[in-house]
């Protein structure tokens, strides 16, 4: 896993300053590996705007969720960004169902202070990958998702 999901009792504001941090640093090996990157982009700012990588992503939807005043759309979106992110390389492709997923996204978000009705209707959008998304009717997806958090 590429980036760490919160843990249950971590605190969300050292969460998201840990994982902008690790992102710059991510941003910083990549600017001294890359002589054209280096010349094109010298500052993260203008990186964050123009480079399509998934660090630059967190990092601008950490920013977008830190200026929000809608905080819960803002807080799903860089929970999608950051799961889709740590399954990118092996898993974004796939159609098959994987149950890990699903737990891991549902589990995620639940850490991340996302309500349970925004969880549920997080997990049945378009905007979850197909891996991770569920497709049940309200009430069997309102206990599937329940079953899990107690689980947790």
């Amino acid at each position: 896993m590429k980036y760490l999901f919160k843990q249950k009792d971590e605190d969300l504001n050292n969460y998201l300053f840990n994982l902008k941090e690790e992102c710059i640093i991510e941003h910083e090996d990549n600017w001294f590996k890359e002589k054209s990157h280096t010349k094109l982009y010298p500052n993260i700012e203008d990186a964050k705007a123009k480079i399509g990588k998934p660090h630059y992503w967190i990092l601008n939807a950490i920013d977008e969720y830190e200026l929000a005043e809608n905080k819960s759309v803002a807080m799903i979106a860089l929970a999608l960004l950051v799961f889709k992110s740590n399954y990118y390389s092996q898993k974004l492709v796939s159609s098959d169902n994987n149950l890990e997923a699903k737990k891991t996204l549902i589990e995620y978000m639940s850490n991340l202070g996302i309500s349970f009705d925004e969880i549920c209707e997080t997990i049945v959008s378009m905007d979850t990958p197909a891996y991770a998304r569920i497709d049940l009717e309200k009430d069997e997806l309102k206990s599937y998702v329940k079953e899990i958090l107690a689980n947790i």
